[in-house]
């Protein structure tokens, strides 16, 4: 089986849908985010962007990828500003089936209401610009494309499964 690497804007369902996904074709699992996190001895995604920056962040977000990258049979979880990274991203497209986990900014705004770990969704001006500006990255991106909005996890697994004929796992 090739990777599968899920893109999207934050509440899009990426970290939920590709567990269920992992499971479900027993593949492995790597979330980008957390071996971000794990690489860099930091306890949040914020805390690195305070202390360190973007640009630090995104070296490490292409080790995390060059790393889930070395195996098959991958689900990989990227975070939502993987887009900005060109490298990154022809990595993903070259190792992997990207598809774009594709939500409503409002949808997003929703699923993320209650998540402190959103900082972003305080300044909401802010997150609907970053929403518009990668939005068109994302569907240059993916090689497929699912809108999330009103469906569940497990419907979204069920689509990508039978999209692309995965029945195996290790």
């Amino acid at each position: 089986m090739r990777n599968i690497a899920l893109i999207g804007f934050m509440g899009a369902g990426k970290s939920t849908v590709a567990s269920l996904l992992a499971s479900e074709l027993k593949a492995d699992l790597v979330e980008t985010d957390g071996e971000i996190l794990r690489m860099s001895g930091h306890s949040s995604v914020n805390e690195i962007f305070d202390t360190k920056g973007e640009a630090y962040f995104r070296g490490l977000e292409k080790e995390a990828i060059k790393e889930a990258l070395k195996g098959t049979n991958t689900i990989i979880s990227c975070g939502g500003g993987v887009i900005n990274d060109r490298e990154s991203m022809e990595m993903l497209k070259k190792n992997s089936i990207v598809v774009f986990l594709d939500t409503s900014f409002s949808v997003a705004k929703d699923r993320l209401k209650n998540t402190a770990i959103r900082p972003l969704f305080r300044q909401e001006e802010k997150a609907m610009l970053l929403y518009a500006e990668r939005l068109p990255l994302y569907r240059q991106f993916a090689d497929e494309i699912i809108n999330t909005d009103n469906r569940i996890p497990e419907e979204i697994v069920q689509m990508i499964i039978d999209k692309y004929g995965f029945t195996y796992g290790h």
